[in-house]
């Protein structure tokens, strides 16, 4: 096969056509050890040239789970209020160790009272409407614990006023 504009692989080995191929893909975002892996075995690659393009992204420092983790939550944090419980789901959904993972959110800062205050606030003027039933659901999708959300909203209820649910259920 040429290495023409057309073409989909060099006319190369198998092994440094999924490194090229990893190259192209890295050049343009971003990517986890695993999500590099999938875009390569849906391109066609096999098994052993995907697994030496990937060790040796890695070796080069082109591919860095721990970086790309620390980027991601450091972005989503500074762009929405969510909980640990989300943070990690998300992480393990882009293909992050699981033990990486939390390791990761254990590097930043507990800030999860003031992460949730943020999401109530926010909450609370999007839908003035919704109770703290609701409030706490929509908490929890956000990807704060329970115990979290019934202390937010225990807090929160002392300034507003009587408790509409039972807090001790959500513990």
């Amino acid at each position: 096969m040429t290495s023409g504009a057309g073409s989909l692989e060099p006319a190369a080995s198998p092994k440094s056509s999924a490194l090229a191929a990893a190259l192209r893909l890295l050049s343009g975002r971003r990517l986890t050890k695993s999500q590099l892996a999938q875009k390569l075995r849906d391109r066609g690659f096999e098994p052993g040239g995907i697994q030496n393009a990937v060790d040796e992204c890695e070796r080069q420092r082109y591919l860095d789970d721990r970086t790309y983790a620390q980027l991601f939550v450091k972005s989503l944090l500074d762009r929405k209020a969510v909980g640990r419980m989300r943070l990690l789901h998300d992480l393990l959904r882009h293909g992050i160790d699981g033990d990486l993972a939390r390791e990761v959110l254990d590097e930043f800062p507990d800030e999860d009272d003031s992460r949730i205050e943020r999401a109530l606030a926010k909450l609370e003027t999007l839908r003035p409407e919704d109770g703290y039933e609701q409030l706490g659901r929509r908490l929890e999708r956000l990807g704060f614990t329970a115990p979290e959300i019934a202390k937010a909203l225990r807090r929160r209820a002392k300034e507003r006023g009587a408790f509409p649910v039972r807090f001790e259920a959500l513990e």
